[in-house]
């Protein structure tokens, strides 16, 4: 399955709207998405509604009363129609999605389009190849009924209403008899009859179906592997099913005290292939030679490569069916001998690798990694997107990924990178720029000067040269340095850029401001595109000849003011600072900022010092 848009009305930061058409709005591509935020963007509110559609509206939850199955050869077949039940959860207790704090007493609503992917379609004609043994269960152990059958559709758009008084929502579609969503809101229903089916038949099961979502949370614990499995007391088949029913009611905050599940059902797959091979013509070599050879293994190893591992199985206690997951260190030539050893980004990489081949050779399906660079090193950060991209050739998945990492941000991710920013009224906002070329420049350039940061800021100051730059980022330290994260400083190289750059920025929707020396009103105020060696304005008499020729001055670089434009009157800052225009100028700022910047600013008689604060109120408020 894969999320073509959402729309959110009145959920948290994200404002009210009364037409849904009007909504804010994120769309989504079928292959990488990158959602970055300033932060206090609330970018959580996107996952935890994600989750929510998933786990409550979608796939629907069924319960399993254990204690009547138990006794299912005694029980009374009314009886056995308790065993599975669905458990009609109209509740979104549990997930944080309150309404906005400006209009808490409308309506909320969220519009999410869907579409089936080949994982869907897949899993649709497995329930339809084993309809007559799954409706046997079905009749046997629930009152629900349903018959899987060929979809006619493959896109669906849900309205949720959410009702902010008891907690509770309602689902809108028009097309809800058609047998894709039926299979959608079905599917754990449908899970629980294969589980029952290949318990009451081990000999012959059933495939389970294959998972379409997959949500990677921030919260993984990598500190806690086992690494071992056992078949004695359950099936790989029963254990699969365990986790999965497990899983489902996680939420995106879930902290993890142990291994994250997949890690086991890789296992869990390589040690039913042995088990099931345990005992034909081949012998017990041979057994753990094809076990550790089958497909999705290969798959897994070959990607596994990039950190110089590869795993693999061995059967350690017959009499037990105990195996040991081991990870062999190519480099070395030997196995690990303890999986903890490896550093948290191979734990990560590895992570990775498992979700996205464990399932086999199915294309499509749904990731969603919240924070990537979590445990991770800004070397693997490159090496972790590497890997998703190499994947993605193989099996065409949909992924999400929700980070603050500018490593992931570069001018070969940029076309799929979706900001989301704060306006003025503290709301949520959407930004899913189309770069033109000459843009795509731009992001390489930030490339190379690593200053990929500023796309998480909220604000960004562009000026014109390093001297400024480092000048004015130490007038913030010094006056507000609690708007460290939120204000950034950026060179762009010369007044000429400067239009572009702040263009450039505001269609990811940061709030730009410029400043400039005196001698860019040629440019920002007057026009004039010659600059010439000449047109400088680097000694008293040019500048005041330059004011003299321009009566009007003052009066156009206070207007530009209001479109976040800052020309300093005077000349530019070395001038200001009586910084001697020989030499290099970098080192002597550094100094003037150690030594003498605090006095500098609260000299209350200094012209020079009044106009840097009042430009700095303007730009912090």
């Amino acid at each position: 399955m894969k999320i073509k848009e959402l729309q959110i009305s009145n959920v948290l930061s994200f404002k009210y709207f009364e037409n849904m058409d009007d909504a804010t709005k994120v769309t989504f591509d079928d292959n990488l998405n990158i959602l970055i935020w300033e932060n206090g963007a609330w970018k959580s509110t996107v996952l935890e509604i994600i989750n929510f559609i998933f786990k409550r509206v979608l796939f629907t939850q069924f319960i399993v009363n254990q204690d009547l199955y138990s006794q299912k050869n005694t029980i009374k077949s009314d009886e056995k129609k308790q065993i599975l039940l669905p458990k009609n959860n109209q509740s979104y207790s549990g997930f944080r999605l309150e309404p906005n704090w400006n209009t808490d007493e409308k309506s909320q609503t969220i519009k999410i389009t869907i579409k089936l992917d080949a994982i869907d379609i897949g899993n649709i004609q497995n329930l339809i190849q084993n309809k007559e043994k799954l409706g046997v269960f079905a009749t046997k152990y629930a009152n629900h009924s349903v018959t899987p059958d060929v979809t006619s559709e493959t896109e669906y758009v849900l309205t949720i209403n959410l009702s902010k008084g008891n907690q509770t929502f309602s689902v809108n579609i028009s097309n809800s008899s058609d047998a894709g969503y039926l299979y959608l809101v079905n599917y754990n229903f449908y899970k629980e009859l294969i589980n029952f089916y290949n318990l009451e038949n081990s000999e012959s099961p059933i495939s389970p179906l294959y998972e379409s979502f997959t949500l990677i949370s921030g919260y993984r614990n990598y500190s806690a592997f086992t690494p071992t499995i056992g078949l004695q007391t359950s099936t790989a088949t029963q254990q699969i099913q365990w986790i999965r029913t497990k899983d489902f009611s996680k939420g995106i905050n879930a902290i993890e005290q142990t291994e994250p599940d997949i890690f086991s059902l890789v296992r869990l797959r390589v040690a039913e292939k042995h088990y099931d091979l345990f005992g034909t013509w081949l012998k017990e070599p041979e057994c753990e030679e094809k076990a550790n050879q089958q497909t999705f293994l290969s798959k897994i190893n070959k990607r596994l490569r990039l950190v110089k591992l590869e795993a693999r199985i061995k059967l350690t206690d017959r009499a037990k069916w105990q195996y040991s997951f081991q990870f062999y260190d190519l480099k070395r030539n030997q196995p690990l001998p303890d999986i903890n050893s490896l550093s948290a980004g191979q734990k990560a990489i590895i992570h990775l690798v498992f979700e996205a081949y464990w399932r086999g050779d199915l294309k499509g399906g749904l990731v969603i990694i919240d924070e990537p660079e979590v445990h991770l090193h800004h070397q693997f950060q490159n090496e972790y997107l590497r890997v998703i991209e190499e994947i993605n050739k193989d099996q065409e998945c949909q992924y999400i990924l929700v980070t603050h990492s500018e490593s992931l941000i570069n001018s070969e991710t940029i076309s799929s990178v979706k900001r989301l920013a704060l306006n003025q009224d503290g709301e949520t906002i959407v930004k899913i720029p189309r770069l033109w070329t000459e843009q795509k420049i731009l992001i390489k350039i930030l490339d190379n000067t690593r200053s990929t940061y500023a796309f998480f800021a909220k604000k960004v100051v562009l000026v014109e040269g390093d001297t400024d730059r480092f000048f004015f980022k130490s007038v913030l330290q010094e006056k507000r340095p609690e708007l460290n994260q939120e204000i950034v400083f950026l060179d762009v190289g010369g007044k000429n850029n400067f239009i572009k750059w702040k263009e450039f920025f505001e269609e990811f929707g940061l709030i730009v401001y410029c400043i400039g020396d005196l001698d860019s009103a040629r440019q920002i105020i007057y026009w004039d595109t010659s600059n010439t060696k000449e047109d400088k304005l680097d000694s008293t008499v040019k500048i005041q000849a330059f004011k003299e020729a321009h009566s009007d001055l003052f009066k156009k670089i206070k207007k530009k003011y209001r479109e976040k434009i800052y020309i300093l009157k005077d000349g530019d800052i070395e001038t200001y600072l009586w910084i001697s225009k020989r030499g290099k100028w970098l080192p002597a700022i550094i100094n003037f900022c150690s030594d003498n910047l605090k006095d500098f600013l609260s000299d209350k008689t200094n012209e020079k010092s009044k106009e840097i604060l009042s430009i700095f109120k303007q730009i912090t408020k």
